[in-house]
């Protein structure tokens, strides 16, 4: 027997960007989708002293980064935000050898699935134009592979669910402790239970978790606390695990009460 896939799907996430005892949430699209792109640069390597008889694939993979910046300020539609980072590269033994490769790991970042391909496009065409334009054989064109199981889509906050999470929050928090969220550039895999085209409701909203005084003092001078991917992070457990408890626990009586979203 086959269970049914479920109405909607809740989440809330702990963050820097908001004091503990409050809530944060976005309607929409709310988190990029991350799409994680090997490229490897395949060049004819040889002796430093006589760059004139070898292909350097170091060359090409500075004149690859450059150009790879052209797919977001000449390509990507810019009211359709999206990032492209290189975030890893490898070439190379030692400083008198030009290798016969390079190796770079890059993370992408868009709230579309019409940017993300613009992307995808764009990695690949400026691979292969950097190496024709340096020569490279056909044998030993750029080898561009897309991870599916290390990227994970746009984290879609449904309009209509939104608007239910928001007012039950709103209810049990206080309309003080409830703030609209902009979408970010982070990526976050509990969109995925959304599964193809949204077919299930999802909601991801943000619980603050830092000291109201630290946050307020950093707020004051411009600038932000330690993040959640850092060592430096400092979640207060009080008021941050009873506001979550509280937020979470009211958005699921609030939504168990009323009619499935349809």
């Amino acid at each position: 027997m086959i269970a049914s896939a479920p109405d909607l799907a809740i989440a809330l996430h702990d963050t820097n960007w908001r004091a503990a005892g409050t809530v944060s949430i976005t309607s929409g699209p709310a988190l990029a989708s991350s799409t994680s792109v090997d490229v490897v640069l395949r060049g004819i390597g040889g002796h430093g002293a006589h760059p004139e008889e070898v292909k350097d694939p170091i060359v090409m993979a500075a004149e690859f980064i450059v150009q790879l910046q052209t797919i977001v300020s000449r390509q990507e539609n810019p009211s359709d935000p999206a990032v492209v980072t290189v975030g890893d590269i490898h070439g190379g033994t030692k400083r008198n050898i030009i290798p016969n490769e390079v190796k770079m790991e890059l993370t992408t970042r868009a709230f579309s699935d019409k940017a993300r391909q613009i992307i995808l496009d764009g990695i690949r065409r400026t691979a292969r134009g950097v190496a024709v334009s340096a020569g490279i054989p056909e044998n030993l064109e750029p080898i561009v592979t897309v991870l599916d199981t290390e990227s994970t889509p746009v984290m879609y906050n449904d309009p209509g669910l939104t608007a239910r999470v928001k007012e039950a929050l709103i209810h049990s928090l206080g309309p003080h402790n409830v703030f609209d969220e902009a979408p970010i550039m982070g990526s976050e895999d509990f969109g995925i239970l959304g599964l193809e085209g949204h077919r299930i409701a999802c909601v991801l909203f943000w619980l603050g978790a830092m000291d109201p005084a630290k946050f307020m003092a950093a707020k004051a001078e411009g600038k932000l606390l330690p993040g959640v991917h850092t060592s430096h992070f400092e979640p207060v457990p009080e008021p941050t695990l009873r506001t979550g408890v509280t937020a979470m626990t009211s958005v699921a009586i609030a939504l168990l009460q009323r009619s499935p979203l349809k």
